[in-house]
């Protein structure tokens, strides 16, 4: 008998903990930032992905061939860096510090996350 009280207090503690607040809701809530959009046909989503590698801001030398770097900072690296480095700050500040050939491609954040973002770094 014992063990199913603790059993069914458990399972209301566990109920309890994931009640949600929908009266208010917050685009830029913790779902927001790992869900992409889902109305509307538009390929924005609410932050950038980091499964493929994108740059905003590509610097380049004269060279031949041309050492490029990305000069973005975010809250974390994409997936295919291999030099990230972060500070140790909150949100975390990131940085990929890897050389490459060529730019990649322009990032499909919305302009105003990007004047958000820099903004809150400079």
């Amino acid at each position: 008998m014992e063990l199913k009280k603790v059993g069914l207090v458990l399972f209301l503690l566990g109920f309890t903990a994931t009640t949600v607040d929908a009266t208010g809701f917050n685009p830029s809530s913790l779902i927001t930032q790992l869900l992409p959009q889902i109305e509307g046909d538009s390929d924005d989503n609410y932050v950038k992905s980091n499964t493929e590698p994108c740059c905003d801001n590509c610097l380049c030398t004269n060279s031949i061939p041309p050492k490029c770097q990305c000069t973005d900072w975010a809250e974390d690296c994409h997936s295919a860096c291999k030099g990230c480095i972060c500070q140790r700050i909150w949100p975390p500040r990131c940085r990929c510090f890897d050389e490459t050939d060529t730019c990649y491609d322009k990032c499909t954040s919305t302009s105003q996350e990007t004047a958000k973002a820099h903004d809150r770094y400079n």
